[in-house]
């Protein structure tokens, strides 16, 4: 046999024909040859997509680059959830999606290839000839797409790109895995924590590749980390880490290993992710972050080795800006071993020397709260509260609960530490005088002490002791200059107005405090004495606004004569106002028995106040005892004593103590039996009201407007007078008193009608039945004269603008029974009766979830009251029909839409309700013109997604289906195709 030998050159050539035969031959997509194929497939991998995934890359670095973690939190496995993130690299995602779209519309071929009749008709061929997709590279566009739009953060657009290519390539099981995957992975990214797992529940039954399976992992550690499963979660999340390539995406994930390990107990785990972490050489703060995580989950015989190290950090330079980080790991070290007044310490210097105003500083405050209230400490937890609170990520899990507890402490804290200063005063006042006077010289050292290690500071930082910068010459930096209290332009133009800075503000009282002291919002505030005052000028002191010749002169002097207050009495103000000496505490201390008895009654108040709040807002029903407790026993005369033994009655029912709530109860009974609180407790039906009051209440309501409705208006009046007994500030009272005002309008008592009603404008200005009210004595004022008609107050929903005239002449708008308008599917609801957030949630959700192809539009309309969610854009009533009866059959919407108004109506019926018609009307018209319609059972309203599998032997060849190939052209893209 004859040898052939091939050279470089022949081999070149070869390959040069062969291009040139792709190029002439796979020049057009409606040819479906193996050559086309290659060549469609060739040029969109190394032309189109290459440059697509060099902008993608380019853009997923940016955002890994500048992407910040919250280390206090676990951070989460896609950094395009962060929104500040997803901004970054926008325009390199937006390259790739332009650069898919260019590749699928060029190189994306649709026609099926040619069979031939005698060809083998395997079970493989059927499925290959299945396929909506002939371009063996294109779905890597669709899922870059798909890629590039998560990592913008469009992630409903990613879900919908996603959702196209599982219709696509369904009958390519490895690709449609990868699909279902990502899509899982958009409901994750979008909190759909039901929609994520049944598409993971039915991935688990399908045909899964090896690609779709790392995916699929993936997706399962986000998703297991969603629902809160973090022991499941793990395995899968080691898996993902173990297929991730890029080193600082596998590092993060070590990060958030650690971080699972240590939420589950297993701390020896968890200490060794993050020593994989700090090995890897990561950024600095993750690395910083990860040896403070190390000191949370150590083993105890590591303490002095930790607390060492802490320390060392802690006086580094570099670490400076994370002295937060640092104290609050030391405190975490101190908690293991429960030493509370160590980890305080360390946790209060986190505060102090933090530098920033973030995410460290806000758990460190939290933390630091949370024990001052466990350790009922709640005079430091209102000022620690109050600060957390003002820096905290309102999406983070104990917002709300700190917002409330700081909410309690701001109104409690006043009150207590009014008893803690006085108690301490009156003690003080009763000790020897070395002993007061070396209290207070230990109060000013410590001041002092406070003072020289903020200046130090302040030194160090470049500022000077207020915290404003300094420049190089010592000058106060001119940007950082307080700006003139003046509105006009100019200084509006320069920078905020002084008083809307908080810190500024804060600045301000500090320094002024420093100077004078506390002092009260009035006139002739600069002088402490008013009796040296008044000896000296001769004068009583001058009312607001009142002015009286020579005043200046003698608050101020004169040019003619020194002051009226001697060099004595002014140096004795100036002591007095000063922290710094000891007149200025003297003055506070209570010698005199006069002092003694103011000192007391601010007591008094700050414990009646404090007992009262404690039981109602603190709920701390065992410190509220002991507080009011007290005021009995130091304060038995002062007032309010039987809101004390009521509040008592009250505190041991709670407590299960009946004896001692029957002995206050009947102490109350006993001294204030005139009271209010009183007759309260001497209700025979009270315990039936404390118990079931609401019921009781609204049922009386209840059968009062149906004795009004029949026109028995001595039942309403009967009504009425038990619902005054009983519920004198219930929740029904403004309707049961509009109800009593119309029995008496038809009872014939006119006069006290209008009387009624004015009550119910004046009490409850804000009640429903107030607007109605309203309108009835403004038309009387205006001389309308009352008719016979009767007001129907049941319901909102029988409301309307429109009144018969009695013109015969009148062309009075009707509903319309056209069955193949447009319709709108309406849920209403009375304004502000439920979360509408949460309800335009659920609904967009489920529209996007159930339908593929039709774009329902969403608006929210408000008349009288009654909110309408309209979802539009049905064609006929037959559409808008089989809508609302797939939506409620499913069980997550059906129970959400409990209680809610369904109407089902044409564009223009819905204009007319509310105005001509009321709700009510319309549910009549309704029920009587569409119920009875017949609906076609096989109704469908959105694009069927089944796949038909074509049998060579039926397949027509598209020469001979002219018309269809315009059509198969044609079919739906995701958005932004």
């Amino acid at each position: 046999m004859e040898k052939r030998k091939y050279t470089k050159n022949s081999i070149s050539m070869g390959l040069l024909m062969l291009v040139l035969l792709c190029v002439i031959s796979g020049c057009s997509i409606k040819k479906n040859t193996p050559s086309t194929r290659f060549y469609h497939a060739m040029t969109s991998h190394f032309n189109t997509l290459y440059n697509g995934e060099v902008a993608y890359l380019e853009g997923e670095e940016a955002q890994m680059k500048s992407h910040q973690d919250d280390y206090n939190r676990l951070i989460p496995m896609y950094i395009s959830t962060n929104k500040t993130t997803a901004g970054v690299g926008k325009g390199n995602y937006e390259t790739t999606i332009t650069k898919c779209e260019k590749a699928i519309k060029q190189h994306s071929m649709k026609k099926r290839p040619t069979v031939k009749p005698n060809q083998r008709k395997d079970e493989k061929m059927k499925a290959y000839l299945a396929r909506k997709e002939f371009n063996p590279y294109m779905y890597h566009a669709w899922l870059m797409m798909a890629d590039a739009q998560f990592q913008k953060g469009e992630f409903i657009e990613a879900a919908s790109t996603c959702n196209y290519t599982i219709r696509l390539y369904q009958a390519q099981p490895d690709i449609a895995s990868i699909a279902k995957a990502m899509l899982a992975r958009c409901y994750v990214a979008l909190d759909w924590a039901y929609d994520a797992e049944d598409v993971l529940n039915k991935m688990r039954r399908d045909s899964i590749g090896r690609q779709g399976m790392k995916e699929m992992n993936n997706t399962m550690a986000a998703y297991q980390i969603l629902i809160g499963q973090y022991e499941e979660a793990i395995p899968y999340l080691k898996d993902a880490i173990k297929n991730t390539k890029r080193k600082l995406k596998r590092t993060r994930l070590n990060f958030l290993l650690g971080q699972l390990y240590q939420q589950t107990g297993q701390n020896e785990e968890a200490y060794k992710a993050y020593a994989k972490v700090i090995r890897a050489n990561p950024p600095y703060e993750m690395a910083f972050s990860a040896r403070i995580s190390q000191t949370e989950v150590m083993p105890r015989d590591k303490f002095n080795q930790m607390v060492s190290l802490l320390k060392r950090m802690a006086k580094s330079d570099k670490n400076k800006d994370y002295l937060d980080k640092v104290y609050y790991a030391l405190g975490n070290i101190y908690m293991g071993v429960n030493d509370t007044t160590h980890c305080i310490y360390a946790w209060e210097k986190g505060v102090k020397d933090a530098t920033k105003r973030g995410p460290d500083k806000a758990m460190l405050l939290l933390r630091l709260s949370n024990l001052y209230w466990e350790m009922e400490k709640y005079i430091d937890a209102a000022r620690t509260y109050k600060e957390c609170v003002s820096i905290l990520d309102k999406e983070h899990e104990e917002y709300i609960e700190s917002e409330r507890r700081s909410k309690i402490l701001t109104e409690l804290e006043p009150h207590l530490s009014a008893v803690k200063l006085q108690d301490s005063l009156q003690i003080l006042a009763k000790l020897p005088e070395a002993e007061y006077l070396a209290a207070i010289d230990r109060v000013i050292d410590e001041l002092k002490k406070q003072e020289k290690e903020a200046e130090k500071k302040a030194a160090q930082n470049g500022t000077n002791a207020n915290g404003q910068r300094q420049q190089a010459n010592g000058q106060q930096s001119q940007t950082d200059r307080p700006i003139a209290a003046n509105t006009g332009m100019n200084n509006q133009q320069q920078g905020p107005w002084y008083f809307y800075n908080a810190t500024s503000v804060k600045r301000g009282m500090e320094e002024f405090q420093r100077r004078w002291g506390q002092r009260k919002n009035e006139d002739l505030w600069r002088i402490s004495n008013k009796a040296s005052y008044v000896a000296a000028t001769g004068s009583e002191d001058v009312e607001v606004g009142e002015e009286a010749e020579g005043d200046d002169e003698a608050l101020y002097g004169s040019a003619e004569s020194d002051s009226t207050l001697t060099d004595e009495q002014a140096l004795k103000d100036s002591l007095e106002n000063d922290p710094h000496h000891r007149e200025y505490y003297l003055k506070q201390i209570p010698f005199t028995e006069e002092q003694m008895e103011a000192s007391k009654a601010i007591l008094s108040d700050g414990l009646y106040n404090a007992g009262i709040l404690e039981q109602e807002k603190l709920e701390n029903w065992l410190l509220a005892e002991k507080t009011m407790q007290r005021v009995l026993s130091d304060f038995p005369e002062r007032e309010g004593i039987d809101n004390i033994y009521y509040h008592l009655f009250l505190l041991y029912g709670r407590l299960g103590d009946s004896e001692k709530a029957e002995y206050y109860k009947a102490l109350l009974l006993e001294q204030f039996a005139d009271t209010k609180l009183a007759a309260l407790l001497g209700n025979p039906n009270y315990e039936m009201i404390a118990r079931d009051g609401k019921h009781v209440e609204d049922s009386v309501y209840a059968a009062s407007y149906d004795a009004y409705q029949a026109s028995n208006y001595k039942e309403v009046e009967k009504n009425y007078q038990f619902s005054t007994d009983n519920f004198p500030a219930g929740a029904n009272r403004a309707r049961m008193m509009f109800i009593r005002a119309m029995s008496q309008l038809y009872g014939g008592e006119r006069d006290s009608f209008l009387v009624t009603l004015k009550d119910v404008i004046q009490q409850f200005p804000k009640e429903e039945v107030t607007e109605l009210a309203n309108a009835i004595v403004k038309g009387i004022s205006d001389g309308r004269l009352l008719m016979d008609d009767r007001y129907d107050a049941s319901s909102i929903w029988s409301r309307r603008n429109r009144q018969a005239s009695g013109d015969s002449t009148e062309v009075v708008p009707e509903l319309k029974d056209d069955r193949y308008g447009n319709f709108v599917f309406v849920l209403a609801y009375p304004t502000n009766s439920l979360d509408e957030n949460q309800l335009l949630f659920e609904m967009a959700r489920y529209n996007f979830t159930s339908y593929m192809v039709r774009n329902f539009d969403i608006e929210i309309l408000e008349k009288q009251g009654i909110t309408m969610m309209c979802v539009k854009g049905f064609l006929s009533y037959d559409e808008v029909h089989s809508y609302a009866q797939t939506l409620y059959a499913d069980k997550h919407m059906n129970t959400r839409l409990e209680g809610i108004r369904t109407l089902l109506i044409s564009e223009d019926n819905l204009k007319l309700i509310g105005n001509e018609f009321s709700f009510d009307d319309y549910k009549a018209f309704y029920e009587e013109t569409f119920a009875p319609m017949e609906i076609p059972e096989d109704l469908q309203i959105d694009e069927p997604t089944n796949l038909k599998i074509i049998d060579p032997d039926d397949y027509v060849p598209e020469e001979e289906k002219e018309g269809e190939e315009e059509e198969e052209e044609e079919e739906d893209f995701p958005w932004g195709m």
